[in-house]
């Protein structure tokens, strides 16, 4: 019940990130104001899904992952709701491209969230199965967002979308608390005390090796797979392929990215195959399918090889974020690490289009984008199998289990324990220290 009510949240309440393209044409035809200042609303909406995800897991940490999803779903509803009755652009952005964007990372990290506490035994192909919501997503919204727009008007879509937005609280009514945030918030009894044991977990987070290096590998394909996602369609077209075939292949990669994503997931699954060697794996083969692209470009089955390359080695790796992040961490740290990765995705997602942009006013074409981005995607499987070398057996799992213990006892010592329960932390802090 808890998989199937997370993968409707994920279709549901954050899959409106695939609509961002949509959406734009839509509020251009209303305000008819410069393409750049509209662009200012999508682009917000879509980095903010991913720079607000510290903000999400502060939220998930202080209340509980299913209050953090009901806080979502009604900054989703307040900020396209009240977008649907504004005439300023810039008040269009504060609401659609901040307000809902946010609601929408609170939802898909609370979602992702909850199903790893309640799996993290092998998170896998639950967390696989979320994530297939949002891959839902990439075929109906983009879509259903274009009719609303084609029959309603833009104000009419801005309504209708945040009704639809709304039912996810009937799903996460599905979702109860799990009993580790229920502990957690027992011991945090007070916001000062949940501030310091956040920043404690911010601390022990960037002093450890393998974590870095999986931050910088995410970086690097988040920066790289935007490259693709925004230059992709205006190559195909530029080496002969129709307006109606780019988005043909476009289509086509999210068709593969929504099945990758559960294949993916089910293979992480089986106890003898490692998911940080299947995601080191993808961004070799994407590295090597990227450089190759201004050879398979000229054809279109090259394209068509391409594009679902892309979607199967991009979109599955979704479904592995959860289970490396717990091998590193731990469960009660999960929160805290994935808010920061998303963080870090979306600083990628944010600065590859300059990046992008900046290289193709000095080039005639896009091959030089696509070879940048090859070797980029190369730099992701580098820093994993970085990741995977600083993460020695003893450290995977001893210190880590060491590292949640040293976290209880700092915990205990915020709250100021007294008699029995002091020689209770002398004794735990003695036993992992040894």
């Amino acid at each position: 019940m808890i998989v199937v009510a997370g993968l409707m949240n994920t279709f549901l309440g954050t899959s409106l990130l695939y609509s961002a393209g949509i959406i734009h044409f839509g509020l251009l035809g209303k305000y008819r104001r410069s393409p750049t200042q509209v662009s200012w609303a999508s682009a917000l909406f879509s980095s903010t899904f991913f720079l607000a995800g510290p903000i999400s897991s502060s939220v998930a940490n202080a209340l509980s992952c299913r209050y953090a999803i009901f806080i979502g779903v009604f900054l989703n509803f307040l900020g396209f709701f009240v977008s649907s009755f504004l005439n300023s652009i810039e008040a269009v952005i504060v609401c659609y491209g901040i307000i809902a964007g946010t609601g929408q990372s609170m939802t898909y990290s609370g979602t992702v969230l909850a199903v790893g506490f309640y799996f993290h035994d092998n998170p896998s192909v639950p967390t696989g199965i979320v994530v297939f919501g949002a891959g839902i997503g990439v075929f109906v919204f983009p879509t259903l967002t274009e009719f609303l727009i084609q029959t309603y008007g833009s104000d009419g879509a801005f309504l209708l979308l945040s009704a639809i937005g709304l039912q996810v609280m009937v799903f996460n009514m599905c979702i109860p608390t799990h009993p580790l945030e229920i502990e957690r918030k027992k011991r945090s009894k007070t916001l000062w005390m949940e501030l310091k044991l956040i920043i404690l977990e911010f601390r022990k987070l960037f002093t450890t090796g393998a974590y870095l290096c999986f931050c910088i590998s995410i970086f690097c394909w988040s920066a790289s797979l935007n490259i693709s996602l925004i230059y992709l369609p205006q190559y195909y077209v530029s080496t002969g392929s129709t307006p109606m075939q780019a988005a043909m292949l476009m289509s086509l990669y999210g068709l593969t990215g929504c099945f990758a994503r559960i294949l993916i997931g089910m293979a992480a699954s089986d106890a003898g195959i490692d998911g940080k060697i299947l995601y080191m794996g993808s961004y070799t083969l994407l590295g090597i399918a990227t450089l190759s692209l201004p050879v398979l470009g000229t054809s279109f089955p090259g394209k068509v090889f391409y594009s679902t390359i892309l979607g199967l080695y991009s979109s599955g790796v979704w479904s592995l974020l959860i289970p490396i992040t717990m091998e590193i961490v731990g469960v009660k740290q999960m929160p805290t690490a994935f808010g920061m990765e998303l963080l870090v995705g979306g600083v990628g997602f944010l600065l590859s289009p300059i990046a992008g942009g900046k290289i193709k006013s000095e080039g005639d074409d896009y091959s030089l984008i696509f070879i940048i981005s090859g070797v980029v995607y190369f730099l992701a499987a580098v820093f994993e199998l970085l990741m995977i070398l600083t993460m020695k057996k003893s450290e995977s799992f001893n210190e880590r289990h060491n590292t949640e213990k040293n976290i209880d006892i700092e915990q205990h010592l915020i709250e100021g324990p007294v008699g029995k329960d002091d020689n209770n932390i002398t004794e735990s802090a003695q036993e992992s220290s040894v």
